[in-house]
């Protein structure tokens, strides 16, 4: 029993990891995507919830006015949330010189959540795409995302996000690897299933037609509207095309209470869609424990994988070496700072300790969820121009 405990961890974790995403490429390899006119140019209405962002909305603003969309078929709402800082001067300003942009103001935060509910309800256009503040688009971004609309049975379409570290850091190489392979792995499940799980939040659009307002103090908007999409029988996509860029903020501690936060959200959003994703049989219920169930329980299989295999450590030889390797996983936040004078050690140990943060990062957003969310609001990184 002990040993069945051991290596169905063991599997779990290859499996959603590893295994689940080569699975989705050798699915995908014959599958070619439909092409769809670019000439097709609908209504959209840009929705941006802003929180003391004056350091890069007007940069995000010119980037959605300088790029290959006509004007003349867009609004731009800026949703202020309790910023106290040049945002709403800023956005002002610039309405001045493009009409179509608008500004929601709230004095008291209030979060994105309640911030989105707002701006759908004053978005005039049927087709929605929700971006952050600190998202770059593309000259084509909004142009090869709306393109899809084409098809009846689209319901929402994801941005492909590209991750460029402003410095050379460790700990932003690791998550641009990781938002890379995400991106692939969302890409299929919509090109095979179209049952992408959960767009980037940093840009992604929807049909307003199918949008339900999110519930009070839930921290994880895409999820919820992607979960919604699916629910209403629609496909969700990512089109990678669709180009747009963030930069990572560089910081280990930043990157895991934004985590944290994530995983807080991720279990709100599972209790609510529970009878969504219960059927393993249908693709929507595949897809989500293949690529997020299985992982958001990752830190519990590695408890069990460490207990199991120290009940089994006089079984064999194995048996030995997977508790010694598993004890120097648990060991990578000393083992990271000793090993940097030796770069080939040096790079599997800065993997390792990356993704034992994560999990750590998952449980701590557990025990969150667990105490309850008071508030729909969190930090927001600190931006960098």
């Amino acid at each position: 029993m002990v040993e069945t405990f051991f290596w169905m961890a063991g599997f779990l974790i290859c499996y959603s990891y590893l295994l689940y995403p080569i699975l989705l490429k050798w699915l995908a390899k014959d599958i070619k995507s439909k092409n769809q006119l670019t000439t097709f140019e609908p209504w959209v209405s840009i929705i941006i919830p802003a929180h003391n962002e004056a350091l890069l909305i007007e940069q995000k603003i010119k980037s959605i006015c300088n790029g290959s969309y006509p004007l003349t078929k867009i609004e731009i709402i800026v949703y202020s949330d309790g910023s106290d800082d040049e945002t709403d001067s800023i956005v002002n300003n610039l309405s001045v010189e493009f009409p179509f942009i608008s500004l929601l103001h709230n004095n008291r935060r209030r979060g994105k959540s309640f911030a989105i509910n707002q701006l759908i309800s004053h978005a005039k256009f049927d087709i929605i795409i929700l971006t952050d503040a600190n998202i770059i688009f593309d000259d084509d971004t909004i142009k090869n995302n709306v393109k899809n609309y084409q098809l009846d049975n689209i319901g929402l379409v994801g941005s492909y996000v590209i991750n460029p570290p402003k410095i050379n850091n460790n700990h932003s190489n690791q998550e641009q690897k990781y938002v890379t392979w995400e991106n692939e792995t969302k890409y299929n499940e919509g090109l095979i299933w179209g049952c992408t799980i959960a767009p980037f939040g940093a840009c992604f659009s929807f049909r307003k037609e199918l949008f339900n307002p999110i519930p009070k103090n839930f921290l994880v908007d895409d999820f919820f509207i992607a979960a919604t999409v699916l629910q209403k029988k629609f496909n969700c996509i990512l089109d990678k095309t669709s180009i747009c860029f963030e930069e990572l903020n560089g910081s280990l501690l930043a990157e895991m209470n934004r985590r944290k936060r994530i995983s807080t959200g991720n279990f709100q959003n599972l209790g609510y869609f529970i009878d969504l994703f219960s059927n393993i049989a249908k693709p929507v219920g595949f897809c989500f424990w293949s690529h997020k169930g299985i992982r958001w329980f990752t830190p519990v299989l590695l408890f069990l994988l460490l207990i199991s295999n120290i009940f089994l450590i006089d079984q064999s030889f194995f048996y030995k070496v997977t508790l010694i390797l598993q004890v120097f996983f648990y060991c990578t936040p000393l083992t990271y700072q000793l090993s940097k004078s030796i770069k080939p050690l040096h790079k599997i140990i800065k993997f390792a300790h990356y993704f034992l943060m994560m999990n750590f990062s998952l449980l701590a957003g557990f025990y969150q969820y667990k105490k309850g969310v008071k508030v729909g609001y969190w930090d927001i990184t600190q931006r960098v121009k």
